[in-house]
């Protein structure tokens, strides 16, 4: 069984290690052979649909109840689950540009437009990944080992679950 700090761990590493390609692929635009930029642009796009959005459902099912709960109401999750959202749309924008994408047929300003939601994507997923790690030390400060367990357990589940 593997315990709640291992199980954020390992998922915030895979994120993060993601997330940070996101401006490298933005400075890349334009400037990388366009069968090169694809491959590393669909890479992140298939990373995004296929684990980050199944992490962040997780996250929603598993953790974000629990924590309104340990702070009694006094602090709801509300504003991270509305971040999700704005994530979720970013992601949308994004994967609209797959095609042009892969067809190498991005104008200036479609190249502008991509960079900015790379940008965007960059920014609100670092600062929001932080968030979280503050709330998981609530929980690790408050829970039982067997309900840290307990939540693991649900973020594993949640997270392998076909979209």
């Amino acid at each position: 069984m593997r315990s709640l700090p291992a199980t954020s761990h390992e998922y915030r590493e895979l994120i993060e290690s993601h997330v940070d390609r996101l401006p490298e692929l933005a400075e890349t635009i334009g400037r990388a052979p366009p069968d090169v930029f694809s491959r590393r642009f669909q890479d992140e796009c298939s990373f995004i649909v296929g684990r980050l959005v199944p992490h962040m459902a997780a996250i929603e099912t598993t953790l974000y109840g629990r924590l309104e709960q340990v702070m009694e109401g006094r602090h709801s999750m509300a504003p991270m689950r509305e971040e999700h959202e704005r994530l979720r749309e970013l992601f949308q924008s994004l994967c609209r540009y797959s095609e042009l994408v892969a067809d190498g047929a991005l104008s200036d300003g479609d190249e502008i437009g991509l960079r900015r939601v790379l940008y965007r994507l960059y920014s609100m997923l670092k600062v929001h990944l932080a968030e979280e790690e503050l709330y998981l030390g609530v929980l690790d400060r408050n829970l039982s080992a067997e309900e840290k367990d307990a939540l693991a357990q649900g973020m594993d589940h949640a997270a392998a679950e076909p979209l």
